[in-house]
């Protein structure tokens, strides 16, 4: 099985690095997977830092999965979720701003069908989540994998997600 890791932003290139996304204050989702028919995804690690200054008001972050899309500002393509490794597999995800995007946008609803995990995370600190193996969560077939960030500031964030499909 092919591994692939999707950003909130677009990969760095050879003179600039990878920016990361402003996500102003206020509920916002920063990543989004959708997974096609009849597909399903193993959710191995995620990630998330900020680039506060100083100490402040924790951010809530959540990585969850829902059955409502949320309309990102970029489409995710083969070139933003890449294979790890030698692995040269195209990733299968439907991608659209509408489906696997990424951004900083409201969720479209406050209802979700699963929490994988949620954290609160300090504006100048960073968190990373490492499922043991034989214990990654699945997200099933036709559902939006979708991390999501309450901040009480205006930030930047870099935040990742490392995910097989099974």
């Amino acid at each position: 099985m092919t591994m692939y890791k999707a950003y909130n932003c677009a990969m760095g290139t050879a003179q600039v690095v990878m920016a990361g996304t402003s996500l102003t204050a206020g509920a916002k989702v920063t990543i989004q997977l959708a997974t096609p028919a009849g597909t399903k995804i193993r959710i191995v690690e995620w990630g998330i830092s900020f680039s506060g200054s100083a100490a402040g008001t924790p951010s809530f972050c959540e990585l969850v999965q829902n059955g409502t899309a949320t309309t990102l500002g970029t489409a995710h393509s083969t070139t933003t979720i890449q294979p790890f490794g030698d692995a040269t597999d195209a990733c299968p995800l439907t991608m659209s701003t509408s489906t696997s995007a990424y951004g900083s946008t409201i969720p479209a609803s406050a209802t979700v069908d699963k929490t994988f995990d949620a954290q609160q995370v300090g504006p100048t600190s960073q968190y990373i989540k490492q499922w043991p193996l034989g214990r990654e969560p699945v997200m099933v077939a036709s559902k939006y994998l979708q991390l999501r960030v309450n901040t009480a500031a205006t930030l930047t964030a870099i935040a990742y997600v490392d995910f097989e499909v099974c």
